[in-house]
């Protein structure tokens, strides 16, 4: 059946004129068929996409940030209402959505992070950000909460998807970039991008070395991205990608708050002597295929692999090895039924990971003698159906389902009554409406269940090599909000309020071990995620495309147990109850921009689970500027923290910071001052 002509949006900025802002919508008319490679949307069309879900998503475009220095994941995100990333040390961060992973103060839970479309989370949910380069990313898809659906994501977090460019997508045929700066950082990107009529092809490499602002923190990466697509025929088209990882970080470790501000480039003496570090070499090879079937309709499938090898000398020296597989099937059709359009999608996806753990002494950053060896396995089939109904030409019910099965299964080389598996299982239903209430327009609300089963790290709590007794955590969460643009003011706003039971949290015996997990009884986390985007004057300077543009990002998070045996109604710690990120920006697109912005927390949130002790609140300034020097060359610069605030820019968790012989060593300081400037030459 041929699609009917209907009415959808898509995402662009207040005026029309640029790819900066977020969470914007305008009339588009789609009249069927389909532009650009079926395997890898346009930024366009992943824009119409994303404004058809009754929900709070965000799309991040590289032009957003190309002509700063951007080190990490959370400096793309900077400007999206509900994400919350505090940098730990170079580009490990502690990434947060809606209080997603709250107390989990390394690596990643909560949040399902995917490359081009495939998990970079390991089957049992764990994840790390390092493998993410910032120089070689066209746009992020953020779907926060139960609206990542399309990936099968059942987390409160919801899903991030940062999609590659393709020889089609990327913005110029060839690019080199040159950047440096302050604690002798250098970075260079090159890339190159080709495409034919019946494929394309896209090569990215990137090198970078810093020395960042604390003492033993230096990091050394190498990052190969390819991608290449192929026509097979008309409406059948596959592509392949290889990613290629080379990552030496150096970890200075936490201290008490007072170490932190009065000596914030200080590392832990112990890291020093005993190297610790986090050294990555992976490689991940992905293949997607896509077939058009019928007007409307078309088949994803696929797979991909990554062999990754871990060397994490810290208070042992942690060696492992990981092999993760996955297969992929998604299907969505448009067609009338009953005299109503029907937006049709499926998938499944399944998977296998694998890690050989090996743990030895750690000598002065060196392997000694082995105490332990473990194989952790974690299987994970999930699948989806989502229909949106459109009622009337502007009212659409959405309808959902999500489920899951997923196994841990523990090995013990060395102790055999330690082996142990566990299954857990769950069925996440989702309702949603959507309505275009003008032009430019709409109002929306939901509700998902969502279930996240724990990681190794939380079943495993050193040095109990056993599963302990944890339960899945599960909620429900309501969300309701509005997007749109009108006239030189653009919104996208969202209350929501998700009820949790079990929720998995973490707090530390000290700051130089594994925390523990435990599951909380009812806790509930609400809040707001608000963004603004205004032009407020044009045609300064007698220049007819000279601007002045503020915008900001504000999300509010309070979160807290609710009616809790041990800590009553107290605030769950760790995010900051009010937290705000706004930019002044003076522009002319594509002659020059200079800008000056803030990151405000005026509210320290608590360390504890007592709720005795706050970290800091804290207000940084940067700023940022930028000229085109002829066509297709730029130089701009950029200094953080220009005040050399200090502040603490996060930390681990602990149960009662009152309590006799509770160790604060858990705090990381915030950077100071840091310059960098880059040139970049598109041709």
């Amino acid at each position: 059946m041929a699609r009917a002509e209907t009415e959808t949006s898509s995402l662009t900025d207040a005026a029309g004129e640029d790819d900066k802002s977020r969470s914007i919508v305008e009339e588009i008319i789609v009249t069927g068929g389909r532009s650009g490679s079926m395997t890898a949307p346009s930024l366009e069309e992943a824009r119409r996409a994303m404004a058809r879900i009754p929900g709070s998503v965000d799309l991040v475009a590289e032009e957003s940030f190309d002509n700063q220095y951007v080190e990490h994941l959370g400096d793309m995100l900077r400007m999206t209402p509900g994400v919350v990333a505090q940098e730990r040390y170079s580009e490990e961060i502690r990434l947060s959505i809606r209080g997603s992973g709250l107390s989990l103060n390394n690596h990643l839970r909560g949040v399902e992070l995917l490359l081009d479309g495939t998990p970079i989370n390991f089957g049992d949910g764990f994840g790390d950000f390092q493998e993410i380069d910032s120089r070689l990313v066209r746009y992020l898809e953020v779907f926060k909460g139960g609206n990542g659906l399309k990936y099968g994501s059942a987390t409160l977090g919801g899903a991030i998807n940062i999609v590659t460019p393709t020889g089609r997508t990327a913005r110029s045929a060839n690019s080199l970039t040159l950047e440096g700066g302050s604690f002798e950082t250098a970075r260079l990107t090159g890339t190159l991008a080709r495409a034919g009529e019946n494929y394309d092809v896209f090569v990215g490499a990137s090198g970078v070395h810093s020395n960042q602002f604390r003492d033993h923190s230096t990091q050394v990466t190498g990052r190969f991205t390819t991608n290449v697509g192929i026509k097979l025929s008309e409406g059948v088209e596959t592509r392949f990608y290889l990613i290629a990882n080379h990552i030496n970080q150096e970890i200075p470790g936490s201290r008490t708050a007072e170490e932190s501000l009065t000596n914030r480039k200080g590392a832990v003496p112990n890291n020093i002597a005993n190297d610790w570090a986090r050294d990555i070499r992976s490689l991940r090879l992905i293949n997607k295929t896509s077939v058009q079937i019928g007007a409307a309709g078309q088949l994803d499938f696929g797979a991909w692999g990554t062999l990754r090898d871990l060397d994490h000398p810290i208070f042992v020296f942690i060696d492992d090895e990981t092999t993760d597989v996955g297969l992929f099937g998604r299907y969505s059709d448009s067609r009338l039924f009953g005299g109503l359009r029907h937006d049709l999608s499926m998938g499944m996806t399944v998977r296998r990971s694998n890690t050989d753990d090996d743990w030895f002494v750690n000598l002065a950053g060196k392997r000694g003698p082995q105490i332990q060896s473990t194989e952790r396995k974690a299987g994970h089939l999930q699948a989806y159906v989502a229909d949106q109904i459109y009622l009337t030409p502007s009212i659409a019910l959405d309808l959902g389902v999500q489920a899951f099965v997923t196994t841990r299964d523990f090995t013990d080389n060395f102790v055999a009554n330690n082996d142990d598996k566990i299954t857990y299982s769950a069925v996440n239903p989702k309702i949603g409406v959507l309505w275009d209430v003008m032009e430019s327009g709409q109002i929306w609300a939901n509700v998902t269940r969502s279930a996240e089963p724990p990681s190794f790290s939380e079943l495993i709590q050193s040095p109990i090599l056993r599963f302990v007794p944890l339960e899945k955590q599960t909620g429900w969460t309501g969300e309701i909000g509005s997007r749109g643009a009108l006239g030189a003011v653009a919104w996208d706003l969202t209350f929501f309020r998700a009820w949790l039971k079990n929720e998995m949290l973490k707090f530390a015996v000290d700051g130089n071990i594994p925390a523990n997990t435990f599951n909380a009884d009812d806790t509930v986390h609400q809040g707001i995620e608000a963004g603004l985007h205004w032009t407020a004057l044009s045609g300064l300077f007698a220049r007819e495309a000279s601007r002045i543009i503020i915008e900001g990002a504000y999300t509010f998070s309070d979160f807290f147990f609710d009616d809790d045996a041990q800590f009553g109604d107290n605030q769950l710690p760790v995010t900051a109850r009010h937290l705000f990120n706004g930019e002044i920006r003076l522009e002319e697109p594509d002659r020059y921009h200079i800008a000056l912005s803030l990151e405000w927390a005026p509210k320290a949130p608590f360390v504890d689970f007592a709720n005795s002790l706050r970290a800091s609140d804290y207000a940084v300034f940067g700023v940022k500027g930028g000229v085109t020097l002829r066509p297709g060359l730029e130089f701009y610069a950029d200094i953080q923290n220009i005040t050399d605030k200090r502040y603490l820019a996060t930390f681990s968790t602990v149960i009662d910071a009152q309590a006799p012989g509770t160790a604060l060593n858990v705090f990381t300081p915030g950077d100071g001052i840091g310059v960098f400037a880059g040139i970049k030459a598109r041709f």
